[in-house]
């Protein structure tokens, strides 16, 4: 419990919601923000293809920026070469340090 309460706070529950908390509604909460983490990472995936479009002689889709972001284990290890494992440490860098 004493490693959830770190993780309820930063995702926006406060002291006195995370007390009455189950574990079970807890876990729901925070599949709940990674999803709707994922859907504003799409989101500016789009906007961002959209701004580079009228910059590049071939275009870039949204799944091309955003997928990387998302790399599971499984699939870094199944990409042929090491470009796999180059993108997910690129990405990596840009995620906040847990605390």
């Amino acid at each position: 419990m004493k490693a959830a309460e770190p993780v309820a706070y930063r995702i926006g529950i406060h002291p006195d919601e995370f007390g009455n908390l189950q574990v079970r509604e807890f876990n729901l909460m925070l599949e709940a923000y990674k999803a709707r983490q994922k859907d504003e990472d799409y989101k500016r995936s789009y906007f961002v293809s959209m701004i580079m479009r009228p910059h590049l002689q071939e275009p870039v889709s949204p799944d091309k920026i955003f997928n990387p972001l998302y790399y599971t284990k499984e699939e870094v290890e199944e990409m042929e070469g090491d470009q796999a494992a180059k993108d997910a440490e690129y990405f990596d860098s840009f995620k906040r340090p847990e605390t």
